[in-house]
């Protein structure tokens, strides 16, 4: 009897697996993209008047300089008609003039980073002194120019009396001409 089954359950598997069903899709319309919207174009008005263009910002002319010739007398200058210049926020850079300093730290903190900043050179160039170029690897020769630089720079920047660009420099030397002293 259990052979009669195994062969029964046999045969309905074979007959199960060996229907082949194909599947299609259904043949679908070609897609298409939609037509563009209309468009509404309405002429302009012939009573509106075109905006005003912006008026364009006085020019001066180049200045020259004439070549100057000794025996020749320069004609009398005719100077323009004085016009006030347009009042503007803010004048505009001229090349020849340096940068206005931002003052944004106090005049006794600026001291103090004076003091510190000539403090540490003094230091960096102590230690830079005691330093022997010759005995040091490729490496330490490279830190020592680095602090030289540093150095430099620092001394730099306290004359141009940026203290807080002098500070920074000259800890910056001072540690690492530390560093080559002390390694």
């Amino acid at each position: 009897m259990r052979r009669v089954l195994v062969l029964l359950c046999f045969a309905l598997a074979l007959t199960a697996c060996g229907k082949q069903r194909v599947a299609t899709q259904p043949d679908l319309p070609p897609l298409a993209p939609p037509p563009p919207p209309p468009r509404v174009v309405t002429p302009p008005d012939a009573n509106e008047q075109p905006p005003a263009p912006a008026p364009e910002p006085e020019r001066k002319p180049a200045r020259r300089v004439p070549a100057r010739n000794e025996g020749a007398q320069a004609p009398p200058k005719q100077e323009p008609p004085k016009t006030p210049p347009p009042v503007t926020a803010t004048p505009p850079p001229r090349e020849d003039t340096p940068p206005t300093t931002l003052q944004t730290t106090p005049l006794a903190s600026q001291v103090e980073m004076e003091r510190k900043a000539r403090g540490l050179l003094a230091q960096a160039k102590k230690d830079l002194g005691n330093v022997k170029p010759g005995s040091l690897n490729s490496d330490g020769k490279a830190q020592y120019d680095t602090a030289k630089r540093f150095v430099e720079q620092a001394e730099q920047a306290l004359k141009e009396q940026n203290f807080v660009l002098a500070e920074r420099l000259a800890d910056k030397a001072a540690t690492i001409a530390g560093v080559l002293v002390g390694g």
